[in-house]
């Protein structure tokens, strides 16, 4: 069975948003309020499905992980890490990320 372009693009972004919920999970529940981690989930469901507010959901999950760096409650390299699988999920460009 051959895939296209298309295909091949979706099952990348597909692993994608797989790597953050495996991420945000080995962080374990006390690393994240749970509307912090809705809103990190969300964000990467909008870029996967391509849902018109995509790209501002996505910047506001970035802004967030900023704020996890910025208040010592992430390291810089955990929420790196979440934000490259979350900036993968997406097919859409744009924006100032």
């Amino acid at each position: 069975m051959s895939f296209d372009a298309s295909s091949d693009d979706l099952a990348r972004r597909g692993r994608a948003h797989t790597r953050l919920r495996e991420l945000l999970d080995s962080r374990g529940p006390t690393a994240l309020h749970q509307h912090e981690r809705e809103q990190l989930v969300d964000a990467a469901d909008a870029l996967l499905f391509n849902e018109p507010d995509a790209l501002e959901r996505r910047d506001c999950a970035l802004d967030l992980l900023d704020d996890l760096v910025e208040f010592g409650r992430w390291e810089p390299s955990a929420a790196n890490a979440v934000a490259q699988a979350l900036r993968a999920t997406g097919a859409v460009t744009g924006s100032r990320r």
